[in-house]
C-alpha cells in the first residue's frame, strides 16, 4: 500500500511542473515536506524555536535559506532538513515538488519538495532551531481541525486558514502549503480535498 501511494502521489506531482513565484527582493528558502510510509502516511513537521531569526515558534516543514554553496533548491531543502532534524538525505525519495510559495511578512519565497521515507526515520532536533519535532498522520488533517482566517485559539487571533493538531496550529505559510499538498493528495485519490 505504501509504496502505491508514493507512486501515485509522484505521478500527480509530474504531472504538473511546479510553478515559479517572482517576488521583488524575495530571499529564496526550500523546505522539505517529508512523508513517513509506516504505520501510515504521517507528515513530519518541526516547532520552531524562539530564538530564530523569523517565524519564532511556529510550526513549519523542515528547511531554510537557499545558500550560495547550494547547486539547487532541492539541495538546501535536504541540507537545511538534515542540519535541523538529522535527516539522513539517502533515506529520502524525493517525489516532486510544489509549487514557490511566498511568505507575506518574512519576504521568503518559498521552494517545497515532497520527499518520501520508507521507514520511520531515527531523527534530533538542533536545539538551536527545532523546540520539537511533530509527526502528524496525514489521516489526521480533516475537515474538522481546519480552520477559516481570523479564528481564535489559546487567546490570540489567526490571520490564516490553519489546521489544529493536538493544540497546535499550522498556520501561515506552512498551512498554504499544506492546502497545495492536500489538494494534490484529493487529485491523486489518496486524500479528502481540504474545504
Amino acid at each position: 500500500m505504501s509504496d502505491d501511494f508514493a507512486d501515485r502521489l509522484a505521478e500527480v506531482l509530474g504531472s504538473r511542473p511546479p510553478r515559479s513565484a517572482n517576488v521583488d527582493d524575495a530571499r529564496e528558502a526550500a523546505v522539505l515536506v517529508p512523508i513517513v510510509a509506516v504505520p501510515e502516511p504521517t507528515l513530519i513537521f518541526t516547532v520552531r524555536t524562539d530564538t530564530v531569526p523569523s517565524h519564532k515558534g511556529q510550526i513549519s516543514f523542515p528547511g531554510g535559506s537557499i545558500d550560495a554553496t547550494d547547486a539547487t533548491a532541492l539541495d538546501a531543502a535536504l541540507r537545511e532538513t538534515q542540519e535541523e532534524i538529522d535527516l539522513d538525505p539517502s533515506n529520502v525519495r524525493v517525489l516532486g515538488g510544489l509549487d514557490e510559495t511566498p511568505t507575506f511578512v518574512s519576504g521568503f519565497v518559498v521552494a517545497p519538495f515532497v520527499g518520501w521515507l520508507a521507514q520511520p526515520p531515527q531523527l534530533a532536533p538542533n536545539p538551536a532551531e527545532v523546540a520539537e519535532i511533530l509527526h502528524v498522520p496525514i489521516s489526521n488533517l480533516v475537515e474538522e481541525v481546519r480552520r477559516e482566517p481570523g479564528f481564535r485559539h489559546g487567546g490570540r487571533t489567526y490571520p490564516t486558514e490553519a489546521w489544529i493538531w493536538n493544540d497546535h496550529v499550522i498556520w501561515g505559510v506552512t498551512a498554504r502549503l499544506l492546502r497545495t499538498f492536500l489538494r494534490l493528495l484529493a487529485d491523486a485519490g489518496l486524500a479528502e480535498p481540504p474545504g
